[in-house]
């Protein structure tokens, strides 16, 4: 009888005692959101708190001249016209991949209306909500390295064309790969919004 008690509470033990602790249990313990691993998840909170970009974020992208990209509702081209953080100089950025955005992630680009920048030959527009390699940018930064895109970052963003957006004036085209021309009118600043 006292062995099969032994026995009784020495399988119970090990039916409580749950799976070893490894790193790997340990890591997927850390999740504490939907999200993904340590919380993850989209975030458009002030730049002073969250100055990392993931996808989800809504950012702004200043040209040299201190004026934002934006979209021109009528002909549905993207201008960089003004110097404020209001909706229609809001882009979203999206990636195919979880995690931060990164120098050499492919990205998509969204308006607040919910169409995406798209270059057509030297045109850079906003017209479609579609997804492909017409609406897909890689993202470069100017100080390279592989740490995630943050505010302050200066930025390129490289089309399917192997062109970069270019900004001259109010206009935004797609027109020259900036690491061969040069890189004044191809940067672009990342911003936030803040408090």
């Amino acid at each position: 009888m006292a062995a099969l008690i032994f026995a009784a509470a020495s399988i119970l033990q090990t039916v409580l005692a749950g799976p070893e602790v490894t790193p790997a249990v340990l890591e997927a313990r850390g999740w504490n959101t939907w999200a993904g691993p340590n919380g993850k998840m989209a975030n458009s909170g002030p730049a002073e708190l969250f100055p990392i970009v993931s996808p989800g974020d809504i950012i702004f992208l200043r040209a040299y001249h201190g004026r934002h990209l934006d979209v021109d509702p009528k002909a549905q081209l993207i201008k960089a016209r003004r110097n404020s953080h209001g909706a229609g100089q809001a882009w979203t950025i999206d990636k195919r991949e979880a995690g931060d955005v990164r120098p050499g992630d492919r990205i998509f680009v969204t308006a607040s209306s919910g169409m995406r920048i798209e270059v057509n030959g030297e045109q850079v527009s906003c017209k479609s909500t579609n997804r492909g390699p017409k609406q897909e940018f890689i993202i470069e930064r100017l100080s390279g390295g592989l740490s995630p895109i943050a505010v302050g970052d200066i930025i390129f963003l490289k089309s399917h064309t192997g062109k970069h957006l270019d900004v001259v004036e109010n206009d935004v085209r797609a027109r020259f790969n900036a690491w061969e021309t040069g890189f004044g009118y191809h940067t672009l600043v990342v911003e936030k919004p803040s408090r």
